[in-house]
């Protein structure tokens, strides 16, 4: 997950309701209360371990055991919701059948049809690039293909997991609008979809764009909305001392610099804010405000540790598997594995 824009697609963060979790994680809480309902994501299906975005990771974090799948969505010319961290064809992933990468700066889904986009092989990360140096370790599966999110949907019913959520990022950028379609259309797109599928109630919704964010609370309160932040330049997304394209008006200096009572002034339930942005005291005011804090991205184990016991309700990693771990010996109950191919 880098700054962006996002759809967090769940209703209850995991199979207890996230809800229930605040309640509990108040400063005086046990460490069991703390943990309960505790939020486990595999990034982008867990891009150290396969390919990102495909149903090869979704697979294999459903294989695994994972509370909610986190996502992310772009639109194509046609309208359809593909799955997709980039606004569009992204060259350190994406080939074209000659077996040649994409050129920079990729090409925007909105300029590709379904069919267009479905010719593009992402199984493998471009040899050299620095995202191959940094997921070594990442399985290649060639031929994998971008999926739309409806098959996304009919993978998680034929794994037969009925506690899984997904956690699913629209690409949207207020500085770069003529990349994706505008917020109001956006969303539209996306809750029809979730409609028609009868998703709607494994869904939530989740935007660095807090202007999405603002829609779906109008037009889907059922369904919790959840807002990214990132402090750190240079893909901070809220400011605590100017105005942000990002926030819908909501910027922290008006509460007092305080990016949770801006989340909360905007109508969030769910904080999901950079790691590395957060502290005993943000986690203990965002709590007294009765908002959740599922965390982005966390690699490392001692990361991991450290921030369950600083009482964060959720974890967002790309190896879903090294938290499994780390949770279990915090004696955190894990979710149950669910086998399914691709």
């Amino acid at each position: 997950m880098y700054r962006r824009t996002a759809i967090l697609v769940a209703a209850t963060v995991v199979g207890v309701p996230i809800a229930g979790a605040v309640a509990q994680n108040g400063p005086g809480g046990t460490a069991a209360a703390r943990h309960a309902g505790f939020d486990i994501e595999a990034h982008r299906g867990g891009r150290a371990l396969r390919p990102e975005n495909t149903l090869q990771s979704f697979a294999n974090a459903l294989s695994m055991g994972v509370d909610t799948l986190e996502l992310d969505m772009g639109v194509t010319k046609d309208a359809v919701v593909v799955v997709s961290h980039e606004r569009g064809l992204n060259p350190d992933l994406a080939r074209a059948p000659d077996g040649s990468y994409v050129p920079v700066p990729g090409i925007p889904f909105v300029k590709l049809t379904l069919a267009q986009v479905k010719q593009y092989d992402v199984g493998q990360i471009r040899p050299g690039s620095a995202y191959a140096a940094r997921f070594p370790d990442q399985l290649a599966v060639p031929a994998a293909r971008i999926p739309t999110l409806a098959e996304v949907f009919g993978l998680v019913r034929r794994s037969g997991d009925h506690h899984v959520r997904l956690n699913i990022e629209t690409k949207i950028d207020p500085n770069h609008p003529d990349e994706s379609p505008d917020p109001a259309r956006f969303v539209a797109l996306v809750l029809d979809l979730l409609r028609r599928e009868d998703f709607t109630g494994r869904v939530m919704i989740q935007s660095f764009d807090w202007r999405t964010l603002r829609l779906v609370q109008e037009q889907a309160p059922a369904i919790p909305t959840v807002y990214l932040t990132q402090l750190q330049e240079p893909d901070a997304n809220v400011y605590l001392d100017r105005p942000s394209p990002w926030t819908a008006g909501f910027d922290p200096r008006k509460y007092g610099g305080s990016v949770p009572r801006a989340v909360k002034a905007a109508g969030g339930k769910i904080w999901s804010p950079l790691f590395e942005d957060i502290d005993r005291h943000s986690i203990r005011e965002a709590h007294e405000l009765g908002l959740t804090i599922v965390v982005w991205t966390v690699n490392r184990p001692e990361d991991m540790a450290r921030l369950i016991d600083m009482g964060v309700d959720g974890i967002i990693s790309d190896r879903p598997d090294l938290l499994r771990a780390v949770a279990a010996r915090k004696g955190i109950r894990l979710p149950r594995p669910a086998p399914v191919s691709p």
